[in-house]
């Protein structure tokens, strides 16, 4: 089925589930049903509102279903995605059968392969819910390297990368084109040494960049533990972190982290792929001196959630870190492997 979404620049794309691909962790192959089918973004409208209640005058509707933990799930509803709108109603559902449940006071919902059906209130008012599942999207997906680029990943090897220390690349390549996180948790005492951050092996200043990613689901994990990897440019962070549903903090996704929360939270479900579109113009110096700080236009799905932003200080995990003096050479750009397998592809950087 194709669904029609709009986006936010007034044009419309066109996105059809993806078919579901395994990597190489359990964390792909071990996945719900409910996740595969069930999970993620609707959208669709109020119906047989009372006359002049909210929802009459404003029908839109969207909403999130959410993994917690197997069987679990949070619902969350709102007038639009992407948009900081009010919630209407946010909480936790369960797996009954093929279907997600919702019974709390006049929310009554349930979420099938058919849709997300039921009834809601707002202000007193009930009134029924139509919704479809949709996937979002992201207008860059898939955007091919202009001219006079360095293609760091395209699905064949890690040519262009290296670890930290040196070592050819033992994340996995996938038969997919993906590149997966083999991490260093998942093969402690490995000799020799498996996993860790890759970098570039090429060092650049500013740069215009554009990756592909997602994230598994993994049940039962939270915050900083589920999802987790980062970007880098010049050892600043552009922070990469399952935070679907989350509140958009300055550590989840799209954040430079512990600087600046994203403006929006435009994260997708697990297993969505995703994509970074970003700017970075490096700090500049003369005669040895700081003259202006670095500089960062982040797009996440297409959707902007940092704009010029200045980078005051490094993005450290440590308050005591953040005050390492800004760089002044060109230097690698990186990608973090925190433990979880997130996959990447469609990689390519340009020099500005």
């Amino acid at each position: 089925m194709i669904v029609r979404i709009f986006s936010l620049f007034g044009g419309v794309f066109l996105v059809t589930p993806a078919a579901f691909s395994a990597g190489s962790g359990p964390e792909w192959t071990d996945v719900a049903e409910a996740d595969k089918t069930l999970m993620g973004d609707y959208v669709g409208e109020w119906s047989k509102a009372p006359e002049k209640s909210y929802q009459k005058i404003n029908p839109g509707l969207c909403a999130q279903v959410i993994n917690i933990d197997k069987g679990r799930y949070h619902l969350k509803f709102t007038q639009d995605h992407n948009l900081r709108a009010e919630i209407y109603y946010s909480g936790e559902a369960r797996l009954r059968g093929d279907a997600i449940v919702l019974k709390d006071g006049e929310w009554n919902v349930r979420v099938t392969k058919s849709g997300l059906t039921g009834k809601g209130s707002i202000g007193g008012k009930v009134a029924e819910i139509s919704l479809k599942r949709v996937q979002l999207g992201s207008p860059t997906m898939g955007a091919k390297p202009p001219r006079g680029s360095v293609v760091l990943f395209d699905g064949k090897n890690a040519d262009e990368w290296e670890h930290e220390d040196g070592r050819v690349v033992t994340w996995t390549i996938l038969e997919d084109g993906a590149m997966e996180i083999n991490p260093t948790a998942a093969n402690k005492g490995s000799n020799p040494p498996i996993g860790g951050g890759i970098r570039t092996k090429r060092k650049f200043k500013n740069v215009r960049y554009h990756m592909e990613f997602r994230y598994p689901v993994e049940p039962g994990k939270s915050g900083q533990s589920r999802g987790n990897s980062g970007l880098f440019f010049q050892g600043y962070e552009a922070q990469i972190l399952n935070s679907y549903g989350l509140d958009g903090l300055w550590n989840e996704l799209g954040a430079l982290y512990k600087m600046s929360p994203p403006k929006v939270n435009a994260a997708r479900p697990p297993m969505e792929w995703q994509t970074y579109d970003i700017n970075y113009t490096a700090p500049k110096f003369e005669n040895g001196k700081l003259k202006a700080n670095a500089r960062i236009t982040v797009r996440l799905n297409g959707i902007v959630v940092q704009k010029n932003e200045e980078l005051r200080h490094q993005t450290a995990h440590r308050q005591a870190d953040r005050t390492i003096p800004a760089p002044d050479k060109a230097m690698p750009i990186s990608l973090q492997d925190h433990s979880n397998r997130i996959q990447f592809r469609n990689i390519w950087v340009k020099e500005l």
